[in-house]
């Protein structure tokens, strides 16, 4: 490739694996492309994280801390020391998947570092204060001092990475505004084989999320109930919120075939958060499915309204239960749901990374304008 004589060796980085979500998905998505590369990782739970790459996962020495499974975000202020702690120097390639401090990776000279940015950190530079708020008042004095070191680490380490890949145009946004570098935007990869059309459309509603206070959970219960219509809940944690309505069913965790019978058959996805992306609302659409979002964030790049879904303009009970009024009287055609949703397939997803790299590599060695323009196209 350019500056090698055989197949550069190739390095994945990564933050934490020790959920179920979208940056794990990118990440198994990026071994899949670069089948020999290893997986660095900050901490990796074979129960959470894909369960793919475990043969090629090297963690870092937090593994070692009794309970760091268990308490991973406990040690957010030890992520540097781990990520810095990786001797990388045997590989040509590294690829970072970041959202925490990923992109913290020492690399040499000779290295080409791409980092794919899922967002700058949110508790860094997003909602610093309401990260200060949610810590006891004693400790307040001790979390400020923490994210302002933080911070300053990970401006700097933004001059580590050759060439910044972000999410969205949100993230690519962030990224300029936070490290004053500019991105090319490869939307996260949809694994179209697995998320297929099948099966009836049954009465329901589906939202499907971990149970977290910014995913808004409370406004698809909320709306669900206020127009009495059905709404199957599920994901991590939300179990939890189980309550004796007779309109609203919480699953919890499911299995994956589960999930994917849920898809097929529900009358759509609600997406009442803001997300940087949403791979959730592409594979409901790649099964055919359509989605009624909040329009702020990646679903504006991912939701054609009228078209894949209906979009809802305010995060509030009557915004979400007007869109759902609105979505039926309308009529959606499964197919070409779907095939907006294999615009972001893996297989081009893994395409454009490799051209992303060739450009890389053609700018280190002062390749041309017009030929390093040619590694973008998809």
């Amino acid at each position: 490739m350019l500056a090698w004589t055989a197949e550069p060796k190739v390095a994945i980085v990564s933050d934490t694996m020790v959920q179920s979500g979208g940056a794990e998905r990118v990440v198994a998505a990026i071994a899949e492309t670069f089948p020999a590369a290893e997986v660095f990782t900050v901490l990796y739970d074979p129960d959470r994280g894909p369960r793919s790459i475990e043969k090629r996962v090297v963690q870092s020495w937090l593994r070692r801390i009794p309970g760091s499974l268990t308490f991973a975000k406990l040690l957010v202020p030890l992520y540097p020391y781990a990520i810095e702690s990786f001797d990388l120097r045997g590989y040509d390639i590294i690829i970072s998947s970041h959202h925490t401090l990923a992109k913290g990776i020492l690399r040499s000279a000779n290295q080409i570092h791409i980092c794919y940015c899922h967002t700058p950190m949110r508790s860094l530079w997003e909602m610093p204060q309401d990260e200060i708020l949610r810590a006891p008042g004693a400790l307040r004095p001790f979390v400020t001092f923490m994210l302002h070191g933080l911070r300053n680490w990970d401006f700097d380490t933004a001059s580590r990475v050759d060439q910044f890949v972000a999410n969205s145009m949100v993230t690519s946004e962030r990224i300029f505004k936070h490290y004053r570098r500019d991105s090319i935007v490869l939307h996260p990869p949809i694994d179209t084989d697995r998320f297929t059309p099948g099966g009836s459309v049954g009465d329901y509603y589906l939202l499907a999320s971990r149970n977290v206070p910014y995913k808004r959970i409370d406004l698809a219960i909320a709306a669900a109930e206020k127009l009495r219509r059905r709404l199957v809940v599920v994901g991590d944690g939300t179990d939890r919120l189980a309550t004796s309505s007779m309109n609203v069913t919480f699953l919890g965790s499911v299995s994956d075939a589960k999930l994917l019978k849920l898809m097929r058959e529900a009358r759509a996805l609600i997406f009442p958060q803001h997300e940087d992306f949403g791979m959730t609302v592409l594979e409901m659409n790649a099964c055919g499915r359509p989605v009624i979002g909040y329009g702020k964030g990646g679903a504006l790049e991912t939701i054609v309204d009228g078209k894949t879904g209906v979009i809802f303009g305010e995060q509030t009970v009557y915004s979400l239960a007007d869109a759902m009024l609105r979505f039926e009287l309308l009529s959606f055609d499964s197919v070409a749901i779907r095939r907006h949703a294999e615009r972001f397939s893996k297989a081009h997803f893994a395409a454009t990374l490799r051209k992303i790299i060739v450009m890389a590599c053609q700018e280190r060695h002062g390749a041309p304008r017009e030929t390093r323009l040619t590694a973008t196209g998809s």
